[in-house]
């Protein structure tokens, strides 16, 4: 015994033993040495009750027998089956039998035996994906001659060769696997057996051969559907159907005449999945070892689909262009305005992230190229901005020339679309989103966000020297003393953040195109109040300072002033050019029409909730036959559906939403405010209210009263003219911003009660150069690439459920009323509220979504929706 091992604890000989983990104490040494020593005196590491037990365990344990009760060497796969097949029959019953001891039986299979048509034993022994084919079919002529069927549950490699250990699906070591709970079942649960079946296959390196051990006790034999033509032919005819949905609707139809000869209730999702694969996998597997380059084939066949050469490198990117750019016949360049950029993971099994250029062409969201991208192996500097750029180089290489361009806070993208877009393009423009923008802003005020490099005090001292800065912002330097100070150590309340959100986000969304807001609280204007892009930034930088200096928040406007509003100097580039909609000082003739990158937001959320759902992170060549087939034909289909006036695009629903909206709204006094208070213009199509700032299609009462007319009832209401026909570019980046064809400026016209409102419509582009380029940003750790909204209508949804609820609509419902009392009083906030009555009341009045459809159905007339119009109710 290790005397080093023996602890002396209160004049106690004490030891742990290795098998309980308890301290055993003895009065002396030599009593704990025969607590610990052996029946031949040889010291051991566990104590005398742990040895006792074992000693218990093994003679309850059933006697392995040495032999077998088959032991065959088979030099055809024919001898196998007939030798195997007559043993079983012979000797398994399939009753339980809990004294009966297990059949043994053991095969050796010839190097020369063929297991599959010129497939030998001898080829399997190098080939580690043979020998997992030859353990299946082997598995498979077990369940064939036995009815028992084994999962594989292990491999363990040897020097000679691997071996698998498969186990018996209704051994009782198969249940414990999965929490029986947590599985959702269509079929009746599984029993179990004692049986100790277990199935060994070796191969062997040396002399080329197989060896099979079978062992197993007799017990009822499991159901096992085998796969009849007839539900593959089933399978066959809906193969565009999900699986699990074929499973489901195939346990629905068991009682069918077509399916009456087999025992359909035990199919398995599995062998569904199996075949529907099998079936499917011809469109897209070119290489069944090599998807990238199956992917690589697959797009090579494709009409209309180009790869772009200089981004195939096999395990870091793949990328190609759509026939949405490269049918110059269908699709025009000049039309390309904006695009938008962004991408998503957890597409694919190998962890790529998928790119997307999209624009909107017409009002349709087109995808025009993809990118497949994973630098985490590759070592050198600006590895993810250097193939950013060159994929916007080869696009811009092509002829696509943007001026504009929308992604979100990721700075790879923004330098690399910089490089590519801005050289020779005067007009260029970068836009971050502004919901992520605002995100971000909520994010870091209420700490949900850290940011280590936020308060750079260098930095903002650097750039708010007067030699840095424009002459329209020499004010800050008589303030530098107080930014610089420390100010205030806590963080901002939770109302001083939705504060400085909503004033942040007013000050982006201002525009030299756009008037000044007037708010009722201020002093009233005389006429509309245009500024210059200079105005605009000083004052919006006046408005933060002076909010700032109330709450004592010096460390606040630092991060607005580094992240937000600084303006471009010496080499670091401005912030506020690509967060507000202003954008360069030289290019502030035109507006973007978009503010957010929601449209790729959805375009992501299609892919993987309607096409994608079906596969867990799939090979690449399947995502990419997803985008073919899928994504990408359906938005060529809709736009060619709302080329031919079949459909609208969303966009257009969206705005004819708002004016149904705006035209409930309109009355006496917004006649008045509209002339007296705000002087909305109705030629360039622009109010000075702040509803039509804030609104993302640039839409308020005020605008739309021009198109109302009094109610011929008398009733005090005003009856509004439909909103204008659809048109490709409704929306304009100049003035006016909504384009009126001859028809919808016509003069507005009374409309009687009972008259149904309708409208019908007919360089450089090196590693190098991104690293400078991305430099000039300063960006801290947070937001370097290398190194690593609230929704403003939810106060407006709420109480409109609530008026919904408690109005003339429901009158006939106390049960609703009531419920809606009682949730008042009790939820905890309005998310809650809106989350349970928001679906009733959208069904209600006709605005949800339905399952399945990604653009929501519009009412068919706003006129029927007001209140003391029951025409169409009659009808």
């Amino acid at each position: 015994m290790d005397q080093s091992e023996v602890v002396i604890a209160h004049s106690h000989y004490c030891r742990r033993c290795s098998s309980c983990r308890t301290w055993t104490r003895c009065e002396t040494i030599e009593e704990l040495q025969q607590v610990f020593s052996g029946l031949d005196g040889r010291p051991v590491k566990s104590c005398q009750k742990c040895r006792a037990n074992k000693t218990t365990k093994t003679k309850n344990a059933p006697a392995k027998r040495a032999g077998f009760d088959l032991d065959e060497y088979y030099q055809t796969h024919e001898d196998f089956i007939d030798s195997v097949s007559s043993f079983l029959e012979l000797n398994d019953n399939h009753i339980t039998d809990g004294h009966f001891q297990p059949l043994r039986m053991k095969a050796t299979f010839a190097p020369d035996l063929l297991i599959e048509s010129e497939m030998s034993m001898t080829c399997c022994a190098q080939d580690t994906d043979l020998q997992r084919r030859v353990v299946i079919l082997l598995r498979n002529d077990i369940f064939d001659c036995s009815g028992y069927f084994f999962h594989l549950r292990k491999v363990t490699e040897r020097k000679d060769g691997p071996k698998f250990h498969l186990t018996c699906s209704r051994s009782v070591f198969r249940s414990t696997e999965r929490d029986p709970l947590s599985v959702k079942r269509y079929t009746d649960s599984k029993e179990y057996y004692d049986c100790r079946g277990e199935l060994h296959i070796s191969f062997s390196k040396s002399n080329g051969s197989a060896i099979m051990i079978y062992e197993h006790c007799k017990h009822p034999k499991p159901d096992k559907f085998h796969m009849t033509p007839a539900v593959e032919s089933y399978i066959n005819t809906h193969k565009h159907f999900a699986p699990r949905h074929i499973y489901q609707n195939l346990l629905q139809m068991m009682d069918k005449s077509q399916f009456e000869k087999t025992e359909l209730y035990t199919i398995t999702r599995q062998q569904v999945y199996n075949v529907w694969r099998s079936i499917n996998k011809t469109g897209w597997e070119r290489d069944a070892a090599n998807d990238y380059r199956s992917a690589q084939l697959l797009l090579a066949e494709q009409d209309g689909y180009r790869l772009v050469h200089s981004l195939q490198e096999p395990g870091v990117s793949l990328a190609f262009l759509t026939p949405c750019f490269t049918d110059r016949s269908m699709y025009s360049l000049a039309k390309m305005t904006e695009i938008f950029i962004d991408s998503t993971f957890g597409t694919n099994k190998h962890g790529y992230e998928l790119y997307c250029v999209l624009t909107e062409y017409d009002l349709v969201s087109l995808p025009l190229s993809y990118l497949l991208l994973d630098t985490r192996g590759v070592q050198e500097e600006g590895k993810r901005g250097s193939r950013l750029t060159a994929w916007f180089t080869a696009l811009r290489g092509e002829g696509l020339c943007p001026n504009v361009v929308h992604t979100d806070k990721d700075f790879a993208e923004v330098t690399a679309a910089s490089i590519a877009f801005k050289r020779d393009n005067s007009n260029y423009n970068h836009h971050l989103c502004l919901w992520h923008s605002l995100r971000a802003i909520y994010q870091h005020l209420t700490g949900k966000e850290k940011d280590k490099d936020s308060d750079a005090i260098g930095s903002a001292r650097n750039s708010l020297r007067t030699s840095g800065l424009p002459q329209y912002l020499h004010f800050l330097s008589d303030e530098t003393d107080w930014i610089l100070s420390k100010g205030q150590t806590k963080q901002c309340t939770s109302a001083q953040a939705s504060i400085l959100r909503g004033m942040v986000k007013g000050h982006l969304l201002r525009h030299p195109l756009l008037p000044k807001v007037a708010f009722d609280n201020a002093d009233p204007q005389q006429a509309l109040v245009f500024e210059t892009y200079e105005e605009i930034h000083a004052s919006s930088i006046k408005e933060l300072l002076s909010y700032c200096k109330c709450i004592d928040q010096p460390k606040v406007f630092r991060y607005f002033w580094r992240n937000w509003y600084r303006p471009e100097f010496r080499n670091v580039g401005s912030r506020w050019e690509i967060a507000s909609l202003c954008g360069r000082p030289g290019s502030v003739a035109s507006i973007p029409i978009s503010r957010t990158t929601m449209r790729l937001e959805s375009h992501w959320r299609i892919l993987k909730k309607d096409y994608g759902s079906n596969l867990v992170r799939p090979r690449l060549d399947v995502l990419c036959y997803i985008i073919f087939n899928g994504l990408v034909r359906s938005r060529i289909q809709l736009h060619l559906q709302v080329a031919a006036g079949r459909e609208k695009p969303s966009a257009y629903k969206d705005f004819v939403n708002v004016w149904r909206n705006c035209a409930e709204a309109v009355d006496q006094t917004t006649i008045n405010k509209r002339d007296g208070f705000y002087f909305t213009d109705k030629d360039k199509w622009v109010c000075s209210c702040p509803a039509f700032v804030f609104n993302s299609r640039y839409l308020c009462k005020h605008l739309v009263s021009y198109y109302s007319s009094p109610h011929p009832d008398g009733n005090g209401r005003y009856a509004v003219q439909p909103p204008p026909s659809f048109t490709p570019d409704l929306f304009q980046e100049q003035l006016p911003l909504i384009r009126f064809n001859y028809f919808d400026q016509a003069v507005p016209v009374a409309i009687s009660s009972g008259v149904e409102l309708s409208y019908s419509g007919d360089a450089e582009t090196g590693t190098s150069a991104y690293v400078q380029e991305l430099a000039s940003l300063q960006l801290s750790p947070s937001e370097n690439p290398e190194v690593r909204e609230d929704n403003d209508e939810e106060s407006m949804g709420l109480l409109r459920i609530i008026n919904w609820v408690t109005g003339d609509q429901c009158e006939n419902n106390p049960r609703m009323q009531q419920d809606i009392c009682r949730s008042i009083i009790s939820s905890r906030s309005p998310e809650e509220l809106i989350k349970k009555f928001k679906r009733p009341y959208e069904e209600a009045v006709g605005s949800s979504r339905p399952t399945g459809h990604t653009m929501r159905k519009a009412p068919k007339s706003y006129y029927y929706m007001r209140p003391n119009n029951d025409y169409g109710k009659n009808n």
